[in-house]
């Protein structure tokens, strides 16, 4: 297998997987876009700053916070005073956001599951391995490691590679 090939059927899967996991998070998200990653960053670290929260999703000052309004209007997300700057802005999820974002997840879950299922144990091992060694390759900054990570379940990321990707450079 040529390397020019091996690097076309990668970005092909990649795209694949991407566009999976953006439609089925969309279906239990309130508006289609980045408010699946928004909710599930929340979780991750509630009261995120909104600044941080931005570079994630690659989006404007602007366009987080309509985003956090929509949110906040849905109920999901509430606003709260900063811990360490009252001035602040701290956004958490309400109990209707984390039930969201529980839904968000599994459906999440439950694709990847289907999609790796056509391994053997084996091959997800090495799978598995594998993706590991090319995330932690990947990842350049903790600031780059939100975006990466934007739609993970930290819950279940036990001894993750983007986290010690991160730490190893600091």
């Amino acid at each position: 297998m040529t390397e020019r090939r091996t690097e076309n059927i990668v970005g092909a899967l990649a795209l694949a997987f991407s566009d999976m996991l953006l439609h089925g998070t969309a279906a239990e998200a309130p508006e289609p876009g980045q408010a699946a990653a928004a909710i599930a960053l929340l979780r991750h670290e509630p009261g995120m700053p909104i600044e941080r929260m931005r570079q994630a999703l690659g989006l404007s000052h602007p366009g987080t916070v309509r985003l956090i309004d929509r949110l906040v209007a849905s109920g999901l997300v509430e606003r709260r005073p900063g811990v360490h700057d009252r001035r602040s802005v701290a956004v958490h999820l309400t109990d209707v956001g984390e039930r969201t974002c529980t839904r968000i997840l599994e459906a999440r879950g439950d694709r990847l599951a289907r999609a790796l299922a056509v391994l053997d144990p084996a091959e997800l091992e090495t799978f598995s391995r594998l993706t590991e060694k090319l995330l932690a390759a990947f990842v350049e900054d903790a600031r780059h490691a939100y975006a990466v990570c934007r739609l993970c379940d930290a819950d279940v990321c036990v001894d993750c590679p983007v986290e010690k990707a991160v730490n190893a450079t600091a």
